[in-house]
This record gives structure tokens, sequence and C-alpha cells, in this order.
């Protein structure tokens, strides 16, 4: 039974700007077991502008099963799903290969968005992969677009079109972002948790840390509460109407 997941991890070796090394993924595998995360979700980068999706697609897929093989004989390791951050680009509903993106075994993609202002043309391209596509948008570390955003409801901007908002675990743990990420938390703005690690020193794995900031500060319920959303998410997204978007 999956309890918690990291929906954002950069864990696969030599594939983008995170893990260096098969033996690095390793180690980063056991840092999420001490952060008692049961899944963590593989999500290299993707850019349609740079990448040809056939050769990204390949080499995720061989880094995935050499990691796989390398942890086969360990125990207490959470399971790896896999998935891709991909950064959005004009036309990305069209897109006749998206749903080679979707995290595994769902109907759910993780989108890195525009570091600017978020127009009309924007957010209606991201509510389109929904209506065309029935893929559910994930949109990866809320925290960064704060500013950009400037604190609007960022969930409402789609108009009730279902999308999941991930937050990166540093927007709990940061003294100065704790209290607003606390409060997207609690008013249902936040529905998934990913620790975005990329390595095991200055981007380490640290949803632990986050997760006992948010029992400490909300209770056990909100932390019951992300468990549902994983589980909801993890279940492939078919359930996604049980989901109150606000």
């Amino acid at each position: 039974m999956i309890h918690m997941i990291d929906f954002h991890s950069h864990i696969l070796h030599q594939i983008d700007d995170g893990s260096r090394s098969i033996e690095q993924s390793v180690q980063m595998l056991k840092l999420t077991a001490e952060s008692d995360v049961d899944k963590i979700i593989a999500t290299p980068h993707f850019y349609a502008t740079r990448q040809d999706p056939e050769a990204f697609i390949t080499k995720r897929k061989e880094r995935y099963s050499e990691l796989l093989d390398a942890v086969r004989d360990s125990d207490g390791l959470p399971e790896i799903g896999l998935g891709a951050e991909v950064a959005y680009f004009e036309g990305i509903s069209d897109c006749d290969y998206l749903s080679e993106f979707k995290i595994q075994n769902t109907n759910l993609i993780l989108l890195e968005m525009p570091m600017n202002e978020w127009n009309e043309r924007i957010i209606r391209e991201v509510s389109s992969i929904y209506e065309k596509h029935q893929i559910v948008p994930v949109i990866a570390h809320i925290d960064r677009y704060m500013k950009i955003m400037r604190r609007k409801n960022i969930v409402e901007c789609f108009d009730g079109c279902p999308v999941f908002i991930q937050a990166n675990a540093s927007f709990f743990a940061d003294f100065f972002s704790r209290r607003t990420a606390l409060k997207m938390l609690s008013d249902g703005r936040i529905h998934l948790l990913g620790s975005d690690c990329h390595n095991t020193d200055s981007r380490r794995p640290n949803l632990g840390a986050a997760l006992e900031i948010i029992r400490r500060r909300l209770g056990t319920t909100a932390t019951d509460r992300i468990e549902e959303f994983s589980s909801l998410a993890d279940s492939g997204g078919s359930r996604i109407t049980e989901v109150h978007f606000r």
C-alpha cells in the first residue's frame, strides 16, 4: 500500500542535470528511504525545443532499467516510478507523443511552466491537455511561480479544468516561505509534494523534513490529506473528479 510519494525527482543518472552516476542515484534512493517515502517518481527534464523525443525516451528507458538492476537485491528502498518533467512549449496540447511522458501507469504529466506571467493563451494551452488527451497536468514546483503569478490561486486560473499542484519540500523547509506554503496546503491549493532532488549534497532528497514541519504545524490531518492525494494520483488519476479543486 503506497502512502507517501515523492512526485518530482532527478534521480536517473546521466540524463539531465540530476544524478551524475548510478552510484549517486542509489545513495539518493537511500536518503529518500530515510524520509519514509514509499515511492519516488523519476522525472528527468525534457525540453521539446532542444531534444529529440524518441532519443530522450530511449535514453530514459535505458537509465531506468540500469537503476532498477542496481537496486534489485536491495531491501527497504522506495519503489521507483517513471515520468518526465516536461517544459511547457507552444502547441503542447497538440503534441502527438505527449502520452509518452505521462507518469507511469497514470494519466498525469508533470509540467514545468514558463518563468514569466502566464497569459490566457498559455493557460488555455495547458487546459487543453486534459480536454484533448484526458491527461491531467501536474504543475511542477508551484513555489517558483509565486512572485510571477503574484500569489494568485493558480488552480482557479484553469477555470475548473483539473490540475494537480506540486510543491517542493524546500517551500516548507525555508523559514521565509514556510508560512505561505502551510497556508496554501491548508487551503487545498497544494496537492502533491516532491523533493526535486538532483544530487546528494546541495539538492538532496529532503521530503522528510517538509513532512515533519507539516505534521508539527498542521497536524496529522494535513499529512493524511497529502497521502490521500498521492494515492489518488498514483491510482491513475481515474478518480480525478473526487478532488475538490479550488
